[in-house]
């Protein structure tokens, strides 16, 4: 006689239950594998670029001849400085405008200065003055550095005379102290 106990049928389990199982099985894999996909495309594109800013240095010091093969005349850029740097060297009371763009007179919108002015002052006071007037020195800038001709910009020698007018206006809006010197940390023509 057959045992009962074995011959007993095991409980089904419901259709919809399997799936169930499945469904979550299938969900938790697709929540684990996509933060590691991500986590893959992140280092392999920091991989490429570690790899190609080495690439790019090691061209650059092979492209450029030793500096014992350099002729002894310093160049443009040795003479550029930051201007953090420059404040550096200049503690006093200095008020930056930064990038500032205008168009030159007679060039009609189709050339334009882009220059950096640093405009220094000789007591707290004037400097305190003088970042209050941010808008009106702005103004002064502007209409100075547009009113003036390509010609007039491009000289060199003129530049002189460009820092003395700057000066001269905004020592005019100024009441608590006076301009010192006026600073060109940048001055690109386009």
């Amino acid at each position: 006689m057959p045992d009962k106990s074995l011959a007993q049928p095991q409980a089904a389990v419901p259709q919809d239950q399997v799936e169930t199982k499945h469904k979550g099985a299938k969900k938790t894999i697709f929540l684990v594998s996509i933060p590691i996909i991500i986590l893959q495309i992140i280092i392999a594109y920091l991989l490429v670029l570690d790899l190609n800013s080495k690439t790019a240095v090691s061209d650059s010091s092979q492209k450029q001849p030793m500096k014992s093969q350099m002729p002894a005349e310093k160049t443009a850029d040795e003479y550029k400085i930051s201007e953090s740097e420059f404040v550096g060297l200049h503690p006093e009371f200095l008020f930056v405008v930064k990038d500032l763009i205008v168009n030159p007179a007679g060039t009609g919108g189709m050339r334009y200065l882009l220059t950096s002015v640093g405009i220094e002052v000789t007591n707290e006071k004037a400097f305190a003055e003088i970042q209050s007037k941010e808008i009106i020195v702005n103004d002064i800038l502007i209409n100075i550095l547009s009113n003036k001709t390509l010609e007039e910009l491009s000289d060199v020698s003129k530049r002189k005379d460009l820092r003395r007018e700057i000066a001269r206006k905004v020592d005019d809006i100024l009441t608590q102290g006076k301009v010192r010197n006026v600073y060109f940390s940048k001055f690109i023509i386009q």
